[in-house]
């Protein structure tokens, strides 16, 4: 039985709620396979890059371990026990993303939720470009940390309620950071296909807003992305049924963002790169110099509760601006 009262029930201690959650899945289940060898190294560059450049009093991080081995599960533990991640969850079995993250976005309460994978290497600067992006585009639902002009049409029919510019804005070694991480030719990549007005390929010119000197790119990628909390609220309830399943994060995810009345935007410099499973010893040199050019100043950014647009109307008429959005596409008006 219980003898005497709980001292905690008469303190009244306040909660501290902070603005922004990250959260990241990762699963590694052994280092004796060649795809996986380096990715316990791959967690650590991520993690230690990560909680480098991100305002951590008023920034959150989930991690979750999907039931990975012991050399990645120590390296975990590392970051936890110096207080560097809010909350980590240790699985029992491999989950897959999708349902780790649908359960802690569901269960967040920061106003802004970023998803990523647990293979970027993140630069100084990425978190403030994204929250100024955030701000200066009330209409801005899910915005990447790295250029992503080649997904500038995708789910994205709510661009043609904006003015849109086009010019070169992406510089060619962002361009060919981007290419590098994810295993593309360089002349060869997502960024060389003519897909502007059918006319122009993405590497010479882009899709953008540009606002009070802010500019932010048309596209964004599920796999590195900073939502609204107006956005997740809208995720897919739907039962998780597959570990992995081609096309769930775009069901899931992905669609939602469109149909909120939403845009899908990405930084227009790359803050972050996709490592995969190798350690790109000259890319790690390029991120060094970018963190040592740097200023400590410009990392902090007042991330206040941004005023949102109302989207009622734009839900409502989606089925027709996505009708109109086909037949501009057809005719190469856009």
């Amino acid at each position: 039985m219980r003898i005497g009262v709980n001292p905690e029930k008469d303190k009244e201690t306040k909660l501290v709620h902070k603005n922004h959650r990250i959260i990241i899945p990762f699963w590694i289940p052994n280092v004796e396979d060649e795809y996986f060898k380096n990715q316990p190294e791959v967690l650590r560059l991520c993690l230690k890059s990560l909680t480098e450049t991100i305002d951590i009093e008023k920034t959150n991080i989930t991690l979750i371990n999907n039931n990975s081995c012991l050399e990645a599960s120590n390296i975990a533990k590392e970051f936890v026990s110096k207080g560097l991640i809010d909350k980590y969850i240790v699985r029992s079995e491999n989950r897959g993303k999708l349902e780790n993250v649908l359960s802690e976005v569901r269960a967040s309460y920061e106003n802004f939720i970023t998803i990523s994978d647990a293979d970027f290497l993140f630069s100084p600067g990425w978190e403030s470009e994204v929250f100024s992006i955030m701000e200066t585009f009330p209409y801005a639902g899910m915005v990447t940390c790295y250029p992503a002009a080649h997904l500038a049409y995708q789910y994205n029919c709510n661009i043609i309620l904006h003015p849109l510019k086009i010019g070169k804005i992406v510089t060619d070694e962002d361009v060919d950071l981007f290419e590098k991480g994810h295993g593309h030719p360089i002349d060869k990549g997502l960024y060389s296909y003519k897909k502007l007005k059918l006319k122009y390929i993405w590497r010479d010119k882009q899709y953008y807003l540009k606002k009070n000197n802010q500019i932010a790119l048309l596209g964004a990628v599920h796999a590195l992305a900073t939502f609204r909390k107006e956005v997740t609220n809208r995720f897919n309830p739907k039962l998780v049924e597959y570990i992995f399943k081609r096309g769930y994060e775009e069901e899931y995810i992905d669609m939602i963002v469109e149909k909120s009345g939403y845009l899908r935007l990405s930084t227009a410099k790359l803050f972050a790169y996709h490592m995969g499973n190798t350690i790109p010893e000259d890319v790690l040199k390029v991120f060094e110099q970018r963190k040592t050019n740097w200023s400590n100043d410009n990392q902090k950014h007042n991330r206040k509760k941004t005023k949102v647009k109302s989207n009622k109307l734009r839900r409502f008429f989606y089925p027709l601006i996505k009708i109109v959005f086909r037949v501009l596409r057809k005719f190469r008006l856009i």
